[in-house]
């Protein structure tokens, strides 16, 4: 019979190791939206969604898995997992998946192996933000739910970035998006 460590997975064991890791923190976040953030109903659904980058470096993850994946499994509320690809931006069916949420969480990736890949990466990614952001203050119905971006960078850069963002008012920044940071950042939105 084999013990209970044994049966558990790999990114079971890498969520739980992730007390410090990526040095997850708010830049700046307002309480009432930390606060509605946490409280949402079970019924509530968090979108997610998530730029298409290449894994980080060092990954342990398998290469046909999106490096994202881990985030959306670690938030303790139901979760839609929306991929975009930067080059296309915001379709209809990003669009589509707003008036369901109970929250967005939109993830900018702007470390050093994303921008070498696409030199335009994180405007392409503000430009998505955006649009979320002004799709959802147009539809009277979801125009008060917490927007969160994750703001992933891992160079002096990251301030510069959030400063080039001011009309989201709500940004939690990690320095990595191992499975590990990924989970830290969790903890941070979530209390938990």
């Amino acid at each position: 019979m084999s013990s209970s460590g044994s049966t558990k997975s790999n990114l079971t064991a890498l969520l739980q190791s992730a007390s410090t890791a990526g040095d997850a923190k708010f830049l700046r976040f307002p309480s009432e939206t930390l606060d509605r953030l946490r409280r949402l109903n079970e019924a509530e659904i968090v979108t997610l969604f998530t730029p298409f980058v290449p894994h980080t470096p060092s990954t342990p993850l398998a290469r046909d898995m999106d490096p994202f994946e881990p985030l959306g499994r670690a938030i303790p509320r139901q979760v839609r997992h929306v991929p975009y690809r930067l080059d296309n931006g915001m379709t209809e069916m990003h669009a589509d998946f707003l008036p369901a949420s109970g929250a967005v969480v939109i993830v900018i990736c702007a470390t050093s192996n994303v921008i070498a890949f696409n030199k335009q990466a994180f405007e392409q990614q503000v430009r998505f933000a955006r649009e979320v952001a002004r799709k959802i203050t147009e539809n009277d119905s979801i125009a008060g739910i917490p927007v969160v971006l994750l703001l992933v960078d891992n160079d002096v850069a990251g301030q510069v970035y959030a400063n080039a963002i001011p009309d989201f008012p709500a940004i939690v920044s990690i320095n990595d998006y191992s499975t590990a940071a990924l989970a830290n950042a969790v903890r941070v939105l979530f209390g938990k």
